[in-house]
């Protein structure tokens, strides 16, 4: 049975630096997480932030409910406009969506705990410079796409929940009601929230809704963004000790064997990491998968309307939101596509080093590497399909192919 402790040592104490280092890698994903209770609490958290962040999850499921329940039943019971239907069919599935998503990462948030856990044994464990340089990087890309995924997202949901309403404006029936705009429609016999102060808390709690399934979206990108660039840079590090196996490094005082031993810890550790965050991340990423294509089919749907209608807030909306869709869907595949490429990489780098200059059973240690190369590792949708570019050309073509029915049926 392998010893990992035994290899690489036991795990150091943390120093300033490792904490540092932690706290940058992970800092957006907890900025992001906490409000909506899914950031996880360790054994000696105090009692009341475990109530809190409980309490986090009632409310953010409660307020992706009032947002969803009210709008599925007047769409399908009141509204008999077909135009207007599919307009309510778009939000209703984003909203599905992040729910579905949200209750995933709930019942996972255990297990991403673990996964933070593993990513703070490996800042203390970095001994040297380019190592932590490696990490750094991966980290530092982890952290931009981030911001990005925030950005879109949270812009278009600022156009969606707040411009939007206000540019529309009133309008009044013929039986001389007026009528105030919401970005969610509301079923009458629920309650009526068109009466003062009923409009007003209702609009409140509907943009409140708007940031929760916002943040699920741009938590969920980031938690595998952060995870899964992660574990390129442990690969990183493996190929970067294969590199430096034959002869090994100044600085370093191991055997060849030592050096063989410490590479193969450092992958096996890569790939039970990426066996954990695939766990996390199977469910969310299928729906992530499903759901954007059938959003940016809805949303081009809807851009092409506002476009055609000459309303300039409702197209730079949607523009906007489906930017953003496709830049979360191509976020997840590319990191899948980049993680399946840094293992086949490691394989590469294990034939291409000078292992003939190795004793021969050094060298034959290294097949057992080449072996395991050979299988790629990934992150897939639901077990279903694999993260890459291939899926994401296929979620476009998809959504295009499934866009041009809309068109044909309803325009």
């Amino acid at each position: 049975m392998r010893d990992e402790f035994a290899v690489l040592g036991a795990v150091p104490a943390h120093s300033e630096r490792s904490k540092d280092d932690m706290k940058y890698s992970t800092e957006l994903n907890r900025w992001f997480l906490t409000p909506i209770g899914i950031w996880p609490t360790r054994s000696d958290t105090h009692i009341i932030e475990k109530i809190l962040s409980e309490f986090l999850v009632f409310l953010s499921c409660f307020l992706i409910c009032f947002q969803l329940v009210p709008c599925l039943l007047h769409t399908f019971i009141k509204e008999q406009n077909p135009k207007l239907k599919m307009k309510m069919i778009g939000p209703l599935s984003f909203g599905f969506m992040s729910i579905s998503k949200y209750l995933f990462m709930v019942a996972r948030k255990q297990e991403i705990g673990y996964c933070l856990e593993h990513i703070d044994v490996d800042w203390r464990r970095v001994a040297y410079l380019d190592d932590r340089e490696i990490m750094l990087m991966n980290a530092k890309l982890g952290r931009f796409i981030a911001w990005l995924c925030a950005a879109f997202m949270y812009g278009g949901g600022l156009f969606y929940h707040t411009v939007m309403p206000f540019a529309a404006g009133s309008f009044v029936t013929p039986d001389n009601i007026t009528i105030r705009p919401l970005v969610y429609a509301i079923y009458d016999p629920l309650f009526s929230a068109q009466t003062t102060p009923s409009y007003e808390i209702v609009f409140t709690i509907q943009c409140f809704s708007g940031f929760v399934v916002d943040t699920v979206t741009i938590g969920a990108c980031s938690l595998a963004a952060v995870f899964v660039l992660h574990i390129c840079g442990q690969l990183k590090i493996v190929r970067s000790r294969l590199e430096s196996f034959v002869k090994g490094r100044i600085y370093e005082r191991k055997n060849v064997e030592g050096r063989m031993a410490e590479i193969i810890e450092l992958h096996l550790r890569a790939l039970g990491f990426v066996v954990r965050v695939e766990g996390i991340l199977t469910e969310v990423c299928f729906i992530e998968l499903v759901g954007c294509t059938m959003n940016i089919c809805f949303l081009g749907y809807y851009f092409m309307t506002e476009f055609d209608q000459n309303a300039a807030i409702g197209t730079i909306t949607y523009c906007i939101l489906l930017v953003s869709f496709i830049f979360n869907i191509f976020i997840f595949c590319y990191i899948g596509e980049t993680l399946t490429q840094q293992e086949d990489k490691v394989g590469r780098t294990a034939y291409m080093i000078k292992w003939y200059e190795l004793p021969p059973k050094s060298a034959r240690d290294l097949i057992f590497l080449l072996a395991m190369t050979k299988t790629p590792i990934c992150i897939t949708a639901g077990k279903m399909a694999e993260l890459s570019f291939q899926s994401f050309s296929g979620v476009l073509k998809t959504a295009a192919a499934y866009l041009n029915l809309l068109r044909t049926l309803l325009m």
